[in-house]
């Protein structure tokens, strides 16, 4: 793993050094740097495969084609013999020069023949054409700006505005957007001008024109029909070889273990691929470790015999590292758990280089208690007249949070009626509509020209798969709603904070993380399982649970799923406190000039009075403003 960097349109290799040194902790063993008539590649290498010989970028025999590349290719030894056979000569071991070599046989859509994950960016002096490319999934970053048609990219934003040419400003909407869902949307970021390449997706630079197209997409319909038992075999087959493309390495590995279904499937499969005790890692919070899954995880450990390593990881560690997350995350995540991430691989990085985890699981085979709640409601919606629906939501709202108005009762009860769409977003929400109509300037509200539920709607279910080209392959009725509600995760919180928050701060210790569960060909496969073999009455990832019997500690076997969750609530009443009063502090809020300071005021009161919802609320609030602080004063 390791990190890309550079331009179209420019010529100043002091900016492409900058950039280069911008993410040195993404590949501190090695740097390189290609320039060509107003090109620039950088690359920052963490050596993983072919220790000796894999500096980059790398070029073809005749020196016409460059790449920088960040990721891995899995299948690149079977990809190497084929060229081979076709006549190529590779003057390296790694996988880097496969891309090259692929592009001269097959031009763009030679992403079509990688497994794995990757961003790149290809040079092609003989078209003078740039491209840029992204994984299946996402697992990777990939970020772009365009100033006079120029080009900048990078896999990390903190690159890109080394150009001093970049006039830093919030991106309104994106705000909008993340003060509800905590992260941003798709291409969007929180930098007015710079966007996420889009996973599965390349995009071609030439001449000031970019070009951007769709390789891949996250399978939707559901179209198996076999048995169970087929289903079952078949799930375990795709996880083993996924399991073991991601060992392939010539440094140390180990797992992130948290003592649930899916990191214990990963390591129940490792340890059957390996000779010598795996390197495990988990981590708990409090005083003795007592929050979190460090029991659940010791006892996995246990069972399969590794090396296991904890921390345990108390409010003083949240107060000293917030800062050093929020650098490394690029853009504001209200996620607490990303204390987690940092904290392990701050750990792992003293014993090995390459982790894996079992991100995914729930995405790809439903584990989330959204799910089952999605499938209450449409229950209901299908049951319940709509006389007595619209008697019972009232009381319901009023109940569980008293501050929701009419607008957000409408809200809700249309999401009886629409369960696959606002229903299923709402239990997602932190700030609803009305929330951020109370809490901004209005210089703020002048500038917000849409409404995030409505955003995300049209993007995740009535985008182009529920139009023509979901009706090419099969009727939109036979796609059921799990598989809808998994499509939509899958495509954003997926991507948008789970991958994203893993690949940053992982890469902030110089480890790499690689992620088995959603390799595209377990994705694919997945996505033609059965509602029925995913959620179970209420057990979720049933078919998980099914490859995991014999493999796993039989505790776990059955193990209901928890949250994953740091207290905050209570750390924001004890170490955490005055922090979050000196940043959240009426002069500083007023100088920002976003939020209404008496509004944020009276969320921190209500916090206070330990009221549902304002936790989340504050923490949202508190990462705004300490990313505002750091980036855009920078």
């Amino acid at each position: 793993m390791c990190g890309i960097c550079g331009y179209a349109g420019f010529d100043d290799e002091d900016l492409l050094g900058k950039m280069c040194d911008a993410i040195v902790h993404r590949g501190p063993d090695d740097s390189g740097s290609f320039t060509d008539k107003g090109i620039g590649l950088g690359h920052r290498r963490l050596s993983i495969i072919d220790l000796e010989g894999g500096h980059q970028p790398v070029c073809n025999e005749d020196g016409t084609i460059y790449v920088v590349y960040n990721g891995e290719i899995y299948n690149f030894l079977s990809l190497r013999d084929e060229l081979e056979k076709r006549g190529h000569r590779f003057q390296t071991s790694s996988d880097t020069e496969v891309i090259v070599h692929l592009y001269e046989e097959y031009g763009k859509d030679l992403v079509h023949h990688l497994r794995g994950m990757f961003a790149f960016a290809l040079w092609d002096s003989n078209t003078r054409t740039l491209l840029l490319a992204r994984d299946r999934l996402g697992v990777k970053p990939l970020y772009y700006t365009t100033i006079d048609n120029r080009l900048l990219f990078a896999s990390e934003i903190k690159s890109i505005v080394q150009y001093s040419g970049y006039e830093k400003a919030v991106d309104i909407g994106t705000l909008h957007d993340y003060l509800t869902f905590r992260h941003a949307l798709g291409t969007e970021t929180m930098f007015a001008g710079i966007k996420k390449l889009l996973p599965g997706h390349v995009m071609t630079y030439r001449e000031g024109e970019v070009n951007i197209s769709e390789y891949w997409d996250v399978p939707l319909v559901t179209v198996g029909n076999e048995s169970e038992d087929f289903y079952i075999k078949k799930t375990r087959l795709l996880l083993e070889e996924s399991v073991k493309m991601r060992l392939m390495s010539e440094v140390p590995l180990g797992i992130y273990l948290s003592g649930g279904i899916d990191s214990g499937i990963v390591t129940g499969l490792m340890s059957k691929m390996v000779d010598e005790p795996i390197e495990t890692f988990s981590v708990g919070f409090g005083e003795r470790g007592e929050i979190g899954e460090l029991s659940q995880a010791q006892e996995a450990a246990d069972f399969f015999g590794t090396n296991h390593h904890e921390i345990i990881v108390d409010q003083g560690a949240f107060k000293q590292n917030l800062k050093d997350i929020i650098w490394h995350n690029d853009e504001p995540i209200a996620d607490p758990s990303a204390l987690a991430m940092f904290q392990l691989s701050k750990m792992a990085s003293k014993h090995v280089t390459v982790v894996l985890n079992g991100a995914g699981g729930d995405e790809v085979f439903g584990g989330y208690i959204s799910y089952k709640v999605g499938l209450a409601n449409q229950k209901y919606h299908k049951i319940v007249p709509k006389v007595i629906r619209q008697g019972l939501v009232r009381p319901f709202v009023n109940a569980i949070s008293p501050h929701l108005s009419s607008k957000m009762y409408v809200g809700i009860q249309s999401a009886t009626q629409e369960v696959e769409e606002h229903g299923f977003l709402f239990t997602k929400s932190v700030f609803s509509e009305e929330d951020k109509e109370d809490i901004y300037t209005d210089k703020i509200k002048d500038k917000i020209h849409h409404n995030t539920f409505e955003k995300a709607t049209t993007s995740l279910f009535r985008g182009k798969r529920y139009s023509g080209a979901i009706d090419e392959r099969s009727s939109a009725k036979n796609t059921d709603l799990l598989s809808k509600m998994m499509y939509a995760d899958t495509k954003s919180y997926l991507v948008d904070h789970i991958l994203l928050e893993t690949d940053k701060l992982t890469m902030s210790s110089s480890i790499e993380a690689r992620v088995p569960i959603i390799d595209h060909k377990v994705v694919e496969f997945a996505a033609s399982i059965p509602q029925e073999l995913k959620l179970r009455g209420m057990t979720e990832k049933y078919i998980l649970k099914k490859v995991g019997q014999g493999m796993l500690p039989p505790a776990a076997q059955n193990r209901k799923k928890r949250p994953f969750r740091i207290p905050i609530d209570t750390w924001f009443k004890d170490e955490l406190h005055e922090m979050s009063q000196q940043v959240l502090d009426e002069s500083s809020i007023v100088e920002q000039g976003y939020f209404r300071p008496e509004v944020v005021k009276d969320i921190m009161k209500k916090h206070e009075r330990a009221e549902l919802l304002y936790n989340h609320q504050m923490y949202a609030l508190l990462v705004f403003e300490m990313w505002h602080e750091r980036f855009m004063k920078m």
